[in-house]
């Protein structure tokens, strides 16, 4: 073998020592992407163990009732809540229906909390607003609503009882 074949086979073997290794050889092929990641936290709200209220009066002496319940949610730090009674609205009372279409009037108040504060009186339809959210999830009662009617609403028509009526809470995100 000649010293230049010996040449010519040392730079062939070196060129592909070289070719192979390197990471830019020229078999290799290259590309590149993106992503955009977002984090969202949807919004809900809940309301739970809302229970019927059962109103046993004593003569002389306000009808009044008081249920716990709980308001939980995700993604906003407050609420409103909004009670409407069975055919009621803005600028109407919460009625409740007796025998021979009599009618009692009853009065509606709000706490976010279970217990010391002062209630908030509620108006048919008109949102309580500004209430802090305390809970994501509803292990507790954080809220209570209390109803009363007095008794120089309840007494002229205590004949006409049984009066029932239906009281829808509203909650919503603010």
């Amino acid at each position: 073998m000649s010293f230049y074949t010996l040449k010519k086979s040392m730079l062939a073997i070196l060129f592909f020592f070289t070719a192979t290794s390197s990471p830019y050889s020229l078999s290799q092929a290259q590309g590149s992407g993106q992503s955009i990641i977002s984090f969202t936290i949807n919004e809900f709200i809940t309301i739970e163990d809302v229970d019927n209220i059962n109103l046993n009066p004593t003569p002389g002496a306000p009808a009044q009732g008081t249920d716990l319940f709980c308001v939980a949610g995700d993604g906003f730090p407050a609420f409103s809540i909004i009670f409407t009674g069975l055919g009621t609205g803005p600028g109407t009372p919460f009625t409740l229906r007796g025998r021979q279409g009599a009618e009692l009037n009853y009065q509606v108040s709000f706490l976010n909390a279970t217990s010391g504060g002062a209630p908030i009186a509620a108006l048919p339809g008109v949102p309580i607003t500004n209430n802090t959210l305390q809970a994501n999830n509803c292990m507790n009662n954080n809220a209570l609503f209390n109803v009363l009617v007095p008794a120089s609403e309840w007494e002229p028509v205590a004949g006409m009882a049984p009066f029932r009526g239906r009281l829808l809470i509203t909650v919503e995100s603010e």
